[in-house]
């Protein structure tokens, strides 16, 4: 696995995603051995103030997909993934290129991403690059993953001496040097509740209606695809489905 993969603290169920952040944790779950990480709070999470922002998709609005590639595709894919995963970052590097040339691109595959933020700093990620916008959002996410080991930093993040403004620097830098995003503008994003309970929202409805319980999660054509690490796993069963058609 590439030298930026990170190892964070496990958080119990009963911690929210906002809350890690304020009491400075992080996690990005425990390796599976297919090349997964699993969520330690997929199934709980709450605001600042303990109130749970969970079973509010009516209330908060349903964050409309963001994908690549031709809608009329014959394959779907769907990705569930979180900022912090370290095998998401092995994803996006190493499989999501080839997969973008010789699929997305060539009319055979349209891939949806959607957040799954196993942690409160990936729920802030997450949050910015919404805040980004549509245009550069694939890009600011390729940022992301490539310079996880930066703002995700687990030696910055169990830093007590820091504060979370602190913490939050690398990533306000990152958001400044690719999108032009100002600290005023990156701390409005990241402490906006409504966008906030949109994602842990997207993350619930990961959980109830895909079985969504670690990161990289993909599923084709509605089938979950476990082999996540693997191009030419994912290469030898495209093809096959293409050979069906």
């Amino acid at each position: 696995m590439r030298a930026q993969h990170l190892r964070f603290a496990k958080l119990g169920r009963a911690a929210g995603l906002a809350a890690a952040v304020l009491l400075m944790l992080t996690a990005c779950g425990q390796s599976s051995s297919d090349g997964s990480s699993t969520s330690p709070s997929a199934a709980a999470s709450s605001g600042a103030t303990g109130e749970s922002v969970l079973g509010k998709k009516d209330k908060v609005g349903q964050l409309p997909d963001m994908t690549m590639g031709d809608p009329n595709a014959p394959i779907k894919i769907i990705e569930y993934a979180s900022m912090t995963c370290p095998h998401c970052a092995h994803f996006d590097a190493e499989v999501l290129p080839e997969l973008e040339k010789n699929y997305i691109d060539t009319g055979k595959v349209f891939y949806t991403f959607r957040e799954y933020p196993l942690d409160g700093v990936a729920l802030r990620a997450s949050m910015v690059a919404r805040c980004i916008g549509k245009d550069r959002f694939f890009s600011f996410i390729h940022g992301l993953f490539h310079t996880q080991i930066v703002w995700a930093n687990p030696t910055l993040w169990n830093d007590n001496k820091k504060t979370i403004d602190e913490k939050f620097t690398p990533l306000a830098t990152m958001a400044k040097e690719q999108a032009g995003m100002s600290r005023a503008e990156f701390d409005k994003c990241v402490n906006d509740k409504t966008l906030q309970e949109q994602i842990v929202a997207q993350e619930k409805r990961g959980t109830d209606e895909y079985k969504v319980s670690g990161t990289p999660s993909l599923f084709i054509n509605g089938e979950v695809f476990k082999d996540v690490g693997s191009y030419e796993a994912l290469d030898t069963k495209l093809k096959e489905l293409l050979a069906a058609k």
